[in-house]
Protein backbone atom coordinates (compact mmCIF):
# COMPACT_ATOMS: atom_id res chain seq x y z
CA UNK A 1 0.00 0.00 0.00
CA UNK A 2 1.14 3.61 -0.98
CA UNK A 3 0.61 6.05 1.80
CA UNK A 4 1.28 9.74 3.14
CA UNK A 5 1.65 10.45 6.44
CA UNK A 6 1.07 14.03 7.12
CA UNK A 7 3.13 15.14 10.17
CA UNK A 8 3.09 18.88 11.66
CA UNK A 9 5.63 21.49 9.91
CA UNK A 10 7.23 21.98 13.43
CA UNK A 11 8.78 19.66 15.17
CA UNK A 12 11.40 16.55 13.36
CA UNK A 13 10.16 13.07 13.39
CA UNK A 14 10.78 11.77 15.58
CA UNK A 15 11.52 14.79 18.17
CA UNK A 16 14.59 14.98 19.45
CA UNK A 17 12.96 16.38 22.61
CA UNK A 18 9.36 17.27 23.27
CA UNK A 19 6.66 16.36 20.75
CA UNK A 20 4.02 14.13 21.25
CA UNK A 21 2.19 13.74 17.81
CA UNK A 22 5.79 13.85 16.28
CA UNK A 23 6.91 10.17 18.30
CA UNK A 24 3.66 8.76 17.53
CA UNK A 25 4.06 9.36 14.16
CA UNK A 26 7.40 8.22 14.42
CA UNK A 27 6.01 4.74 15.76
CA UNK A 28 3.63 4.28 13.24
CA UNK A 29 6.27 4.51 10.48
CA UNK A 30 8.68 1.98 12.16
CA UNK A 31 5.53 -0.72 12.86
CA UNK A 32 4.77 -0.11 8.65
CA UNK A 33 7.72 0.30 7.11
CA UNK A 34 9.45 -2.97 7.89
CA UNK A 35 5.65 -4.99 6.26
CA UNK A 36 7.19 -3.04 2.77
CA UNK A 37 4.42 -0.36 2.62
CA UNK A 38 5.77 2.30 0.73
CA UNK A 39 4.75 5.42 2.66
CA UNK A 40 5.70 8.82 2.02
CA UNK A 41 6.40 11.10 5.01
CA UNK A 42 5.47 15.19 5.32
CA UNK A 43 7.58 16.60 7.61
CA UNK A 44 10.37 19.38 8.59
CA UNK A 45 13.66 18.68 6.73
CA UNK A 46 15.94 17.09 9.84
CA UNK A 47 13.55 14.06 10.10
CA UNK A 48 15.20 10.67 10.64
CA UNK A 49 12.95 8.35 9.03
CA UNK A 50 13.48 4.94 7.00
CA UNK A 51 10.86 5.88 4.59
CA UNK A 52 10.97 8.43 1.93
CA UNK A 53 10.70 12.22 3.42
CA UNK A 54 9.52 15.01 1.46
CA UNK A 55 10.47 18.25 3.47
CA UNK A 56 8.00 20.90 3.38
CA UNK A 57 10.78 23.55 3.09
CA UNK A 58 14.16 23.01 1.81
CA UNK A 59 15.65 26.17 3.42
CA UNK A 60 16.98 26.96 6.96
CA UNK A 61 13.39 28.90 7.92
CA UNK A 62 12.46 28.02 11.13
CA UNK A 63 9.01 27.64 12.34
CA UNK A 64 8.70 26.41 15.76
CA UNK A 65 5.98 25.94 18.56
CA UNK A 66 7.12 29.35 20.00
CA UNK A 67 6.30 31.24 16.82
CA UNK A 68 3.27 33.67 16.58
CA UNK A 69 -0.10 31.86 16.82
CA UNK A 70 -1.36 33.05 13.72
CA UNK A 71 2.26 32.42 11.96
CA UNK A 72 1.76 28.66 12.98
CA UNK A 73 -1.85 28.51 12.10
CA UNK A 74 -0.97 29.78 8.52
CA UNK A 75 2.13 27.67 8.12
CA UNK A 76 0.42 25.01 9.28
CA UNK A 77 -1.95 25.20 6.49
CA UNK A 78 -0.45 25.81 3.88
CA UNK A 79 1.98 23.12 4.54
CA UNK A 80 -0.97 20.55 4.77
CA UNK A 81 -2.45 21.88 1.83
CA UNK A 82 1.08 21.10 -0.08
CA UNK A 83 1.27 17.82 1.09
CA UNK A 84 -2.48 17.15 -0.06
CA UNK A 85 -1.13 18.29 -3.62
CA UNK A 86 2.01 16.47 -3.59
CA UNK A 87 0.38 12.80 -2.79
CA UNK A 88 -2.15 13.53 -5.07
CA UNK A 89 0.82 14.18 -7.65
CA UNK A 90 1.90 10.65 -6.28
CA UNK A 91 -1.23 8.80 -6.24
CA UNK A 92 -0.78 7.31 -3.09
CA UNK A 93 -3.65 4.84 -1.86
CA UNK A 94 -4.42 6.76 1.82
CA UNK A 95 -3.69 9.63 3.09
CA UNK A 96 -3.39 9.95 6.94
CA UNK A 97 -2.94 13.47 8.26
CA UNK A 98 -2.77 14.86 11.89
CA UNK A 99 -4.62 17.49 11.69
CA UNK A 100 -7.94 18.71 10.34
CA UNK A 101 -6.86 20.32 6.65
CA UNK A 102 -9.58 21.21 4.53
CA UNK A 103 -8.59 19.84 0.99
CA UNK A 104 -11.27 18.62 -1.54
CA UNK A 105 -9.56 14.90 -2.81
CA UNK A 106 -10.46 11.43 -3.38
CA UNK A 107 -7.87 9.72 -2.23
CA UNK A 108 -8.99 8.26 0.97
CA UNK A 109 -7.96 10.24 3.95
CA UNK A 110 -8.43 9.65 7.68
CA UNK A 111 -7.24 11.54 10.06
CA UNK A 112 -5.60 10.73 13.82
CA UNK A 113 -7.21 12.61 16.48
CA UNK A 114 -4.25 13.71 19.14
CA UNK A 115 -6.24 16.70 21.26
CA UNK A 116 -8.92 17.18 23.48
CA UNK A 117 -12.89 17.48 22.18
CA UNK A 118 -13.74 21.24 21.69
CA UNK A 119 -16.42 22.50 20.09
CA UNK A 120 -14.22 24.22 17.40
CA UNK A 121 -12.78 20.99 16.95
CA UNK A 122 -15.21 18.71 17.14
CA UNK A 123 -17.55 20.95 14.37
CA UNK A 124 -14.66 20.76 12.39
CA UNK A 125 -14.40 16.91 12.20
CA UNK A 126 -18.12 17.22 11.55
CA UNK A 127 -17.66 19.10 8.14
CA UNK A 128 -14.55 17.40 7.26
CA UNK A 129 -16.88 14.09 7.49
CA UNK A 130 -19.95 15.49 6.05
CA UNK A 131 -18.81 17.83 2.93
CA UNK A 132 -14.90 15.83 2.38
CA UNK A 133 -15.67 12.63 3.63
CA UNK A 134 -13.00 12.34 5.86
CA UNK A 135 -12.63 9.45 8.62
CA UNK A 136 -11.54 10.09 12.19
CA UNK A 137 -9.15 7.51 14.12
CA UNK A 138 -9.72 7.92 18.22
CA UNK A 139 -6.70 7.49 20.12
CA UNK A 140 -8.61 6.19 23.52
CA UNK A 141 -12.30 5.31 24.32
CA UNK A 142 -12.79 8.15 26.06
CA UNK A 143 -11.34 10.89 23.53
CA UNK A 144 -14.00 9.23 21.23
CA UNK A 145 -16.89 9.72 24.25
CA UNK A 146 -15.98 13.33 24.61
CA UNK A 147 -15.97 13.96 20.83
CA UNK A 148 -19.48 12.44 20.17
CA UNK A 149 -21.02 13.91 23.10
CA UNK A 150 -20.25 17.41 21.45
CA UNK A 151 -20.99 16.42 17.47
CA UNK A 152 -22.75 12.96 16.54
CA UNK A 153 -21.83 13.47 13.35
CA UNK A 154 -17.93 12.70 12.83
CA UNK A 155 -17.74 9.21 11.08
CA UNK A 156 -15.73 7.27 13.63
CA UNK A 157 -13.15 4.98 12.14
CA UNK A 158 -11.81 3.33 14.73
CA UNK A 159 -9.89 4.05 18.07
CA UNK A 160 -6.08 2.92 18.16
CA UNK A 161 -4.59 3.23 21.00
CA UNK A 162 -1.37 5.00 20.73
CA UNK A 163 2.13 2.69 21.28
CA UNK A 164 5.88 2.58 21.76
CA UNK A 165 8.23 -0.24 20.49
CA UNK A 166 9.36 -1.96 23.55
CA UNK A 167 12.04 -4.03 22.38
CA UNK A 168 13.95 -0.51 22.05
CA UNK A 169 13.25 0.26 25.45
CA UNK A 170 15.35 -0.90 28.47
CA UNK A 171 14.02 -2.19 31.97
CA UNK A 172 15.16 -2.86 34.67
CA UNK A 173 13.49 -3.91 38.04
CA UNK A 174 16.38 -2.12 39.96
CA UNK A 175 14.82 0.82 41.36
CA UNK A 176 16.29 3.51 43.29
CA UNK A 177 13.86 5.80 46.26
CA UNK A 178 12.45 8.76 43.91
CA UNK A 179 8.87 9.28 41.71
CA UNK A 180 9.09 10.56 38.45
CA UNK A 181 7.20 13.63 36.62
CA UNK A 182 7.02 14.26 33.06
CA UNK A 183 5.81 16.65 31.26
CA UNK A 184 4.96 20.33 30.65
CA UNK A 185 4.37 23.12 32.74
CA UNK A 186 0.72 23.92 32.57
CA UNK A 187 -2.48 23.49 34.71
CA UNK A 188 -3.30 20.38 32.62
CA UNK A 189 -0.27 18.27 33.54
CA UNK A 190 0.22 19.88 37.12
CA UNK A 191 3.33 19.70 37.80
CA UNK A 192 2.79 21.18 41.36
CA UNK A 193 0.67 18.71 42.37
CA UNK A 194 3.07 16.15 41.44
CA UNK A 195 5.35 17.77 43.56
CA UNK A 196 2.72 18.53 46.67
CA UNK A 197 2.35 14.69 46.44
CA UNK A 198 6.16 13.50 46.94
CA UNK A 199 7.03 16.21 49.59
CA UNK A 200 3.83 14.65 51.13
CA UNK A 201 4.57 11.03 50.92
CA UNK A 202 8.28 11.79 52.05
CA UNK A 203 10.81 11.32 48.69
CA UNK A 204 12.37 12.97 46.32
CA UNK A 205 11.27 13.59 43.30
CA UNK A 206 12.74 14.22 39.82
CA UNK A 207 10.96 16.14 37.67
CA UNK A 208 11.81 16.66 33.89
CA UNK A 209 9.70 19.21 33.14
CA UNK A 210 8.97 21.42 29.48
CA UNK A 211 9.11 25.08 29.86
CA UNK A 212 10.24 26.58 26.62
CA UNK A 213 7.03 28.97 26.07
CA UNK A 214 5.98 31.93 27.78
CA UNK A 215 2.59 30.78 29.11
CA UNK A 216 5.16 27.66 30.36
CA UNK A 217 7.76 30.04 31.92
CA UNK A 218 4.83 32.06 33.65
CA UNK A 219 3.26 29.08 35.50
CA UNK A 220 6.28 27.40 36.56
CA UNK A 221 7.19 30.85 38.56
CA UNK A 222 4.02 31.18 39.73
CA UNK A 223 2.50 27.30 40.54
CA UNK A 224 5.45 24.99 40.65
CA UNK A 225 8.57 27.20 41.84
CA UNK A 226 7.12 28.11 45.18
CA UNK A 227 5.92 24.43 46.17
CA UNK A 228 9.38 23.44 45.26
CA UNK A 229 10.50 26.16 47.21
CA UNK A 230 8.87 24.45 50.64
CA UNK A 231 10.05 21.05 50.22
CA UNK A 232 10.53 19.81 53.47
CA UNK A 233 14.20 19.01 54.87
CA UNK A 234 15.92 16.00 54.03
CA UNK A 235 14.02 15.45 50.28
CA UNK A 236 15.44 16.66 47.50
CA UNK A 237 14.14 18.00 44.06
CA UNK A 238 15.65 17.52 41.09
CA UNK A 239 15.05 19.67 37.98
CA UNK A 240 15.57 19.38 34.02
CA UNK A 241 14.21 21.08 31.30
CA UNK A 242 13.47 19.49 28.24
CA UNK A 243 15.84 16.58 27.98
CA UNK A 244 16.95 13.98 25.22
CA UNK A 245 15.22 10.58 24.43
CA UNK A 246 17.99 8.71 25.97
CA UNK A 247 17.65 10.57 29.63
CA UNK A 248 13.84 10.70 29.36
CA UNK A 249 14.09 6.56 29.65
CA UNK A 250 17.04 6.48 31.97
CA UNK A 251 15.09 8.24 34.42
CA UNK A 252 11.95 6.17 33.67
CA UNK A 253 14.07 3.17 34.38
CA UNK A 254 15.69 4.01 37.84
CA UNK A 255 12.50 5.79 39.20
CA UNK A 256 10.17 3.66 41.83
CA UNK A 257 7.42 5.01 40.13
CA UNK A 258 6.13 7.66 37.62
CA UNK A 259 3.14 10.54 38.96
CA UNK A 260 1.14 11.56 36.03
CA UNK A 261 -0.81 13.73 37.88
CA UNK A 262 -2.77 15.27 34.30
CA UNK A 263 -5.76 17.07 36.05
CA UNK A 264 -7.61 17.13 32.31
CA UNK A 265 -9.38 14.84 29.97
CA UNK A 266 -5.95 13.63 28.72
CA UNK A 267 -7.13 11.82 25.21
CA UNK A 268 -3.70 9.28 25.90
CA UNK A 269 -0.94 9.91 27.48
CA UNK A 270 2.77 8.19 26.10
CA UNK A 271 4.27 8.55 29.39
CA UNK A 272 2.21 6.32 31.21
CA UNK A 273 3.02 3.50 28.61
CA UNK A 274 6.59 4.67 27.84
CA UNK A 275 6.93 4.48 32.15
CA UNK A 276 5.69 0.93 32.36
CA UNK A 277 7.76 -0.79 29.61
CA UNK A 278 10.82 0.51 31.51
CA UNK A 279 9.57 -1.12 34.19
CA UNK A 280 8.21 1.51 36.40
CA UNK A 281 4.30 1.87 37.86
CA UNK A 282 2.73 4.86 37.30
CA UNK A 283 0.14 6.93 39.71
CA UNK A 284 -2.95 8.17 37.70
CA UNK A 285 -5.85 10.51 38.29
CA UNK A 286 -9.21 8.42 37.24
CA UNK A 287 -9.25 10.95 34.27
CA UNK A 288 -9.29 10.77 30.44
CA UNK A 289 -7.66 7.50 28.79
CA UNK A 290 -5.85 6.54 31.94
CA UNK A 291 -8.55 3.84 32.79
CA UNK A 292 -7.74 2.00 29.70
CA UNK A 293 -3.97 2.25 29.94
CA UNK A 294 -3.22 1.26 33.73
CA UNK A 295 -4.32 -2.14 35.49
CA UNK A 296 -5.22 -0.59 38.80
CA UNK A 297 -3.62 -2.76 41.56
CA UNK A 298 -1.27 -4.30 38.85
CA UNK A 299 1.16 -1.64 37.04
CA UNK A 300 0.73 1.18 39.14
CA UNK A 301 -2.89 2.78 40.94
CA UNK A 302 -5.50 4.85 39.37
CA UNK A 303 -7.36 7.27 41.83
CA UNK A 304 -9.64 10.27 42.90
CA UNK A 305 -7.24 13.33 43.98
CA UNK A 306 -3.75 14.21 45.44
CA UNK A 307 -5.45 12.07 49.17
CA UNK A 308 -5.16 8.91 47.18
CA UNK A 309 -1.97 9.50 44.77
CA UNK A 310 -0.14 10.11 48.36
CA UNK A 311 -1.59 6.92 49.75
CA UNK A 312 -0.52 4.97 46.79
CA UNK A 313 2.92 6.07 46.79
CA UNK A 314 3.07 5.00 50.04
CA UNK A 315 2.21 0.99 48.40
CA UNK A 316 4.00 1.52 45.31
CA UNK A 317 6.69 -0.97 46.06
CA UNK A 318 3.59 -3.51 46.00
CA UNK A 319 3.47 -3.59 42.01
CA UNK A 320 5.96 -5.76 39.80
CA UNK A 321 8.06 -3.95 37.23
CA UNK A 322 7.76 -7.34 35.54
CA UNK A 323 3.84 -6.79 35.36
CA UNK A 324 4.09 -3.28 33.69
CA UNK A 325 6.25 -4.17 30.95
CA UNK A 326 4.05 -7.06 30.53
CA UNK A 327 1.04 -5.48 30.09
CA UNK A 328 2.99 -2.92 27.35
CA UNK A 329 4.11 -5.79 25.42
CA UNK A 330 0.52 -6.92 25.28
CA UNK A 331 -1.51 -3.93 25.15
CA UNK A 332 0.56 -1.21 23.40
CA UNK A 333 3.27 -2.25 21.40
CA UNK A 334 4.13 -0.51 17.73
CA UNK A 335 3.31 -4.56 16.42
CA UNK A 336 -0.55 -4.22 17.59
CA UNK A 337 -0.78 -0.67 16.59
CA UNK A 338 0.53 -1.33 13.00
CA UNK A 339 -1.93 -3.90 12.38
CA UNK A 340 -4.56 -1.91 13.73
CA UNK A 341 -3.78 0.91 10.99
CA UNK A 342 -3.18 -0.97 8.05
CA UNK A 343 -6.68 -2.85 8.96
CA UNK A 344 -8.35 0.79 9.00
CA UNK A 345 -6.81 1.76 6.20
CA UNK A 346 -8.48 -0.78 4.26
CA UNK A 347 -11.86 -0.10 5.90
CA UNK A 348 -11.60 3.79 4.77
CA UNK A 349 -10.45 2.38 1.07
CA UNK A 350 -13.49 0.17 1.12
Amino acid sequence: MKISIISPPFIPVPPPMYGGTELVVYNIIMALHPRGHDIILFAPKDSKIPCRLVPYIESETYFGLDSALDTKSLVGELSEKYAFAYSEKEKVDVIHNQALTVYETDIPTVHTLHGPATDITTARCALLSKEYGRKFIFISERQKELYLNLNKDIDVLGVIHNSVDVASIKYTAEKEDFCLFMGRANWEKAPDLAVRVAARAGTDIVMAIKMSEDFEKVFFKEKVKPVIDSYPAGYKVTLHEEITPDIKFDLYRRARCTLFTSEWEEPFGLVMIESMASGTPVIALKRGAAPEVIIDGKTGFLVDDEDGMVEALRKIDTIDPAACRKHVEDSFDIKNMGDKYISLYEKARG
